[in-house]
């Protein structure tokens, strides 16, 4: 009997783990014409990550993945349903399986199912209109301005500052459409300006703003907080951004739902940009400006304070100075210190805590200067002065601190070889006090007075070195341009060098953890991998293209879908980054083995 219920009991819960990870595909029509919109849908029932989409390389892809999250309640349980789906438009006719999409749910691979699509020849008027509206914008109605209804703005705190003034730059979209999702997003390069970004890791947050009477839902896709390094006009650049949005279709409903409802609506991707700003930087005024100005515009703080007063010679005294404020703090160099000739320095340990927030760049900034007294007596530091430009007064301010006496008793005389690291040579002679610091007392090398350097073995190596090094130079240049004159060959061979740089600043995001950045990184890593390995030029660089290429140099084919699959990922991860989970190790030394088989299986 136990036995008995031991087995149903193992049959109920490997049934309610099989209901808990039950990962399904769907399409709203398994029958299309050639460039036909339809949409699949990914939906697992359970909570996962690192989802993996499907090579969707005999597709156009107008949008996705768009995601979406339902909830039910039935006598008095929830369940709940995420959704993944894409808009696409079959490429040629034949049928085309959509293979299983994966996702990881509590450490385990769970597979969707497949999808048979059968692809029909689309009538002449319908195809080509599909065709011109795919090269334009997809889907757009020609009896609306789009602009009115869809425009992205750059807009800034203020258009005259000091440089080195902080200046706000945000970047938002307005939109009263349905928005999706972004593709393609292009920031400017901001040209002449230092540059702090503030961290963001939400999703978008849409609120309402009202323009001439016209109600818009407003998104900020970014903030920025610019810092001039020069005067003049700068100008800011536009930026460019692919909206996907959901609109009502001008197509005649299909059925009696849609047309009770409405009619029906499709996701489209409109490319919007940004106009251009010019922002007037005036140069700091030279008039009354402190001796030792180092740059600092903003609002400060000073302190300066000394580990001890009295000491022995040959001890080490700690000097701090902290700054503290907002501004363009991280950009403030070292004061300048007049120490005693008698006291060692070494350059200063410098320590930032400065972050980005909504009111803009503040923190603070410690330069920790570490100081060796040699001799005994009385010493004074004299008073440090930092100074810095407040925009606000538009005038400079000059914080001091006080002296520092400090009083140096006599010393073991040991300590001072025993205790101390001296990165001088002890041909480096300094005059400290009436003291020499290095007497040389053996290892004394004479010379014979008869001894000459002319005619010597010495002096003809010499004179005939300049000829062999020209020679050398010859072959080396010569072999260089041979290696150099396939510019193909030469972008390829450095392809590999490239992508490890870029590899390098994903680790870097990846050991901080911003997750946007990675992405970003990897993706680059990639395609510029890709492009320079395969000499495939920017407007051809997409993911049909790349397998085409990848097959034609015998690349092995699980190879090319791990590659399309890790692309898919990115790109999804980029513009919505609170979506994606996972392992960003795994991802990281997945993208490392990938460029290295892949160097290894081209032929």
């Amino acid at each position: 009997m136990k036995k008995t219920v031991c087995i149903l009991t193992l049959i109920v819960s490997l049934a309610n783990i099989a209901l808990a990870q039950k990962f399904t595909a769907q399409a709203s029509k398994t029958k299309v014409a050639v460039g036909e919109q339809f949409q699949v849908s990914f939906t697992l029932n359970n909570s996962g990550n690192n989802f993996q989409a499907p090579p969707l390389t005999n597709f156009d892809v107008y949008s996705g993945p768009n995601q979406s999250t339902s909830m039910s309640f039935v006598n008095g349980a929830m369940s709940q349903s995420i959704s993944l789906s894409y808009i696409l438009a079959a490429k040629k006719e034949g049928k085309i399986t959509i293979g299983p999409a994966t996702v990881n749910v509590n450490g385990t691979n769970v597979q969707s199912n497949s999808i048979n699509i059968e692809v029909v020849k689309g009538a002449p008027s319908q195809q080509q209109q599909g065709n011109n509206q795919a090269a334009q914008n997809p889907s757009a109605p020609s009896t609306e301005n789009v602009s009115d209804n869809l425009f992205v703005r750059t807009t800034i705190d203020k258009t005259k500052a000091y440089q080195g003034e902080q200046i706000t730059v945000t970047q938002k979209v307005y939109t009263r459409y349905q928005l999706r999702g972004f593709q393609d997003v292009k920031f400017p390069d901001y040209t002449g300006f230092w540059t702090q970004d503030v961290a963001s890791n939400q999703q978008i947050q849409l609120t309402n703003e009202t323009i001439d009477g016209v109600v818009y839902q407003v998104g900020e896709l970014k903030r920025t907080y610019l810092f001039a390094q020069r005067s003049g006009k700068l100008e800011i650049e536009p930026m460019k951004v692919e909206c996907a949005v959901r609109k009502q279709s001008n197509r005649k409903p299909r059925d009696v739902f849609e047309q009770f409802f409405g009619g029906g609506y499709e996701d489209i991707v409109i490319a919007v940009k940004s106009k251009p700003i010019t922002i007037d930087i005036s140069p700091l005024p030279e008039a009354k400006k402190p001796t030792g100005f180092s740059g600092a515009v903003g609002n400060y703080s000073f302190k300066a304070q000394i580990s001890k007063d009295k000491i022995k010679a040959n001890d080490a005294v700690n000097l701090t100075i902290t700054l503290s404020g907002s501004g363009n703090i991280k950009l403030v160099t070292p004061s300048t210190i007049n120490f005693p000739e008698d006291f060692e320095t070494y350059d200063p340990k410098v320590k930032e805590n400065i972050t980005a927030g909504a009111n803009g760049v503040s923190g603070s900034k410690s330069f920790d200067y570490l100081i060796i007294p040699r001799h005994e007596g009385d010493y004074k530091i004299d008073q440090i002065n930092f100074s810095y430009f407040d925009p606000q007064k538009k005038e400079y301010i000059t914080l001091p601190s006080p002296e520092f006496n400090i009083h140096v008793d006599k010393g073991n005389p040991e300590d001072a070889t025993t205790n101390i690291v001296n990165s001088r040579s002890k041909e480096d002679v300094k005059m400290l006090g009436n003291d020499i610091r290095y007497i040389k007392t053996n290892n004394i090398i004479l010379k014979s007075k008869d001894n000459y350097f002319f005619g010597s073995p010495l002096f003809y190596a010499g004179l005939i070195s300049p000829f062999i090094a020209f020679i050398g130079f010859i072959v080396v240049r010569k072999k260089h341009n041979e290696q150099n004159k396939d510019a193909v060959a030469v972008k390829s061979r450095k392809a590999t060098k490239i992508a490890k740089k870029r590899l390098v600043i994903a680790e870097q995001h990846l050991k901080s953890n911003n997750k946007e950045q990675f992405y970003i990184e990897i993706f680059k890593a990639l395609y510029g991998y890709i492009g320079d390995k395969l000499n495939i030029n920017a407007a051809d660089l997409n993911k049909e293209h790349i397998s085409e290429m990848l097959k034609a140099k015998n690349v092995n084919e699980a190879t090319i879908q791990q590659l399309i699959s890790t692309l898919d990922n990115c790109e999804y991860a980029r513009y919505a980054p609170s979506a994606v989970s996972g392992d960003l190790n795994s991802i990281y030394n997945g993208t490392v083995e990938l460029i290295m088989k892949i160097e290894n299986e081209i032929k």
